[in-house]
C-alpha cells in the first residue's frame, strides 16, 4: 500500500468537536497548517499554530465569508498530481505548494433545513460553496490527497498516522475520497429538495435522494438478504420519526408492517378512535370505538388467527387497561402517538415486544416511491378521503345514513389493502378483508369467508367496499350471497349496468365514488 507523508492541512470545520486531537496529531508530525475564520481563530485560542488563508493565498476573504477558499492557490495545491511533470512544473511556476490533508465539515444546512423557525434566507446562507468544493478537490486527487469529510473519521486516521509516523495508505485515502462524495452527494440532494419544494417542482427533470444511514438490520425480507435503513431529510413531521420505547431492534419486515399500520391509523381524524392490526402489509382487523379498550377488542375480533405476530396501531393514547389486553396476544410491534407510564410497564413484561412513539405527519407534504432496479416511481401519497357528498348513489334503493356511515369507513380501510381488495364491515368495524387476490371475485370470497367464520350471527345490514371497479357481477353476487345490503366501489366500467343491476334485483344499495384505491 502506497503511504503518502502528510505535510501540509487545510483545516475549515463547523463541527470542531475533537478538532483538538487532531491538531495534536498534526503538531506532533510536524504538520503545516492553514485555516478559516472561526475555525482559525479555535486553533490560535487553543495555543496551536496556524497560517490564516487569506494570509497563505494572498487575498482577503470577502462578501462576508463567501469568497475565501476558491483560489487557485488552494484547489491547485489540493488537485496537482505530482506524479505528473506538467503538474509539478505548473505549481511551481505558479508558487502553489501541495496541500496534502482537508478536513472540512459542511455548514449545517441539514440542521436548519430541519429546524421549523429557519427562513429562506437562514436556509440560503447554510449553502456550503467552498467546502464542497475543498472536498471534491480533494477526493478527486486521492492518490496524494487525504481528505476527512466527518468527525467520525478522526480517530480512524490520528491511529494510522501514529502506526506509519505521519503518513496515510493509499486504501485509507480511496475508502475517504468514496465518503466524501457520498457526503456531498448527500448535502446537496438535500439543498436540491428542499429548492424543488419551494418552487413546487413536483416532478423536476432531475431528481436526487439523499438517505443517511439510521441503522443496519439483522437481515432483510429474507434472512439470506442483507438490509439497512435510510432516512430522507425533511423538516416536516411522518414515519421516519418514529421513537423506540422498548423491546428489540426491528427488522425489515417490521418496518414495512408498521409503516402500513402507520398510514392506516393515521387516515383518520384524530376524534375517531380507530385500532389496526396488520399482518404482511395488510389490515386484518380495524374498529373504530369511542370506548378505547373497545376498539382494540373489535379490531382483534375482526381476525383473532390472523392478528399473532401481526403490528397492532392505534391513533390514541393507551392506557394500562388496553395494555393489559395487548399482553394477552403475540405481537411483534405496538405503534401509538402516546402511551402511559402504566401501560409501558405492563407491556415491558414481554421483553421482545417493540413499542413504538409517532408523530402524526402533515399530509400533501411527501411522495411515494417504488424502485424498480434502476428505475423508480415517484407519485403522490394516496391522502384522498371521500365523504358523504362524494357519493352517487346508482341504485333504486338508497342507503340508510347507517349504511352511508359503514360504507365510508370500509371505503378508508379499503385503500391500505392490497389490491385486488374487499372489505366488508358494519358499524365501523371490518367483518371480512380479501386482499391481494388476482381476481375481485376471489378477493369477494375470502372477505365473504372470513365474515362467516368470525361474524355469522351478526351479518345483517353489514356493507362492503371495493378499491375498484366490479368488472363483472360475479364478485358483487358473492356479497349479496353473504348478505351485504350496500356496496361502495368507484364505478366506471363498461358493465358498471349489469352491476347495477344485479344490486337492484337483490334489493340492496349501491354508491360510486369516481375515485379508485389500487394499492399495489
Amino acid at each position: 500500500m502506497e503511504l503518502k507523508k502528510i505535510t501540509r492541512a487545510l483545516i475549515s470545520v463547523s463541527d470542531k468537536n475533537y478538532l483538538e486531537d487532531i491538531l495534536n496529531t498534526l503538531t506532533k508530525f510536524k504538520v503545516e497548517i492553514i485555516s478559516t475564520g472561526g475555525t482559525y481563530k479555535f486553533i490560535k485560542d487553543k495555543g496551536f499554530n496556524c497560517t490564516e488563508i487569506s494570509n497563505y493565498t494572498g487575498f482577503p476573504e470577502i462578501m462576508d465569508g463567501r469568497v475565501k477558499t476558491l483560489h487557485p492557490k488552494i484547489h491547485g495545491g489540493l488537485l496537482g498530481d505530482i506524479d505528473k511533470d506538467k503538474h509539478k512544473e505548473a505549481m511551481f511556476n505558479n508558487h502553489i505548494p501541495e496541500i496534502n490533508l482537508v478536513i472540512v465539515n459542511l455548514y449545517p444546512f441539514e440542521e436548519k433545513l430541519l429546524d421549523p423557525k429557519s427562513s429562506k434566507e437562514v436556509l440560503i446562507e447554510n449553502i456550503d460553496i467552498g467546502g464542497p468544493s475543498m472536498l471534491r478537490s480533494a477526493a478527486k486527487n486521492f492518490k496524494h490527497v487525504t481528505v476527512l469529510p466527518s468527525i467520525k473519521y478522526y480517530k480512524e486516521f490520528i491511529n494510522m498516522m501514529e502506526e506509519t509516523n505521519g503518513s496515510t495508505n493509499l486504501d485509507f485515502r480511496s475508502k475517504m475520497s468514496n465518503q466524501t462524495f457520498n457526503e456531498t452527494a448527500y448535502y446537496d440532494s438535500m439543498i436540491s429538495n428542499w429548492m424543488n419544494q419551494s418552487n413546487n417542482e413536483k416532478f423536476s427533470d432531475k431528481k436526487t435522494i439523499g438517505g443517511k444511514l439510521v441503522s443496519q438490520l439483522r437481515y432483510g425480507e429474507n434472512p439470506h438478504q442483507e438490509s439497512s435503513v435510510y432516512e430522507i431529510p425533511s423538516a416536516h413531521t411522518g414515519f421516519s420519526q418514529l421513537k423506540q420505547l422498548q423491546g428489540k431492534e426491528l427488522s425489515h419486515n417490521n418496518y414495512l408492517d408498521s409503516y402500513s399500520a402507520y398510514n392506516l391509523v393515521t387516515d383518520f381524524d384524530k376524534k375517531d378512535q380507530i385500532c389496526a392490526i396488520i399482518k404482511h402489509n395488510n389490515p386484518c382487523g380495524c374498529a373504530i370505538d369511542q370506548n378505547k379498550k373497545n376498539a382494540y377488542l373489535k379490531a382483534l375480533s375482526g381476525d383473532p388467527v390472523s392478528a399473532f405476530g401481526g403490528v397492532v396501531a392505534f391513533n390514541y393514547n393507551i392506557n394500562e387497561e388496553i395494555a393489559e389486553e395487548l399482553t394477552k396476544t403475540f405481537y411483534e410491534v405496538i405503534l401509538v402517538p402516546e402511551i402511559t407510564d402504566g401501560a409501558l410497564t405492563i407491556l415491558a413484561q414481554k421483553k421482545n415486544l417493540r413499542v413504538l412513539k409517532y408523530n402524526f405527519p402533515e399530509k400533501n407534504q411527501t411522495q411515494h416511491l417504488t424502485f424498480l432496479q434502476k428505475t423508480f416511481l415517484a407519485q403522490d401519497e394516496n391522502t384522498k378521503i371521500i365523504s358523504e357528498k362524494d357519493l352517487k348513489i346508482v341504485t333504486k334503493k338508497k342507503p340508510t345514513k347507517q349504511e352511508i356511515e359503514n360504507l365510508l369507513f370500509a371505503n378508508q380501510i379499503c385503500k391500505h389493502v392490497k389490491s385486488n381488495a374487499i372489505v366488508i364491515a358494519k358499524n365501523n368495524q371490518t367483518l371480512g378483508i380479501g386482499a391481494g387476490q388476482t381476481s375481485r371475485v376471489g378477493s369477494s370470497e375470502i372477505a365473504c369467508d372470513h365474515a362467516k367464520k368470525f361474524f355469522a350471527h351478526d351479518l345483517n345490514n353489514c356493507g362492503a367496499a371495493s378499491d375498484a371497479f366490479f368488472p363483472f357481477a360475479d364478485g358483487l353476487e358473492e356479497l349479496i350471497k353473504l348478505g351485504v345490503q350496500s356496496i361502495i366501489q368507484p364505478g366506471g366500467s363498461i358493465r358498471d349496468q349489469e352491476v347495477i343491476d344485479a344490486a337492484d334485483k337483490a334489493g340492496i344499495s349501491m354508491v360510486f365514488t369516481g375515485t379508485r384505491n389500487f394499492k399495489h
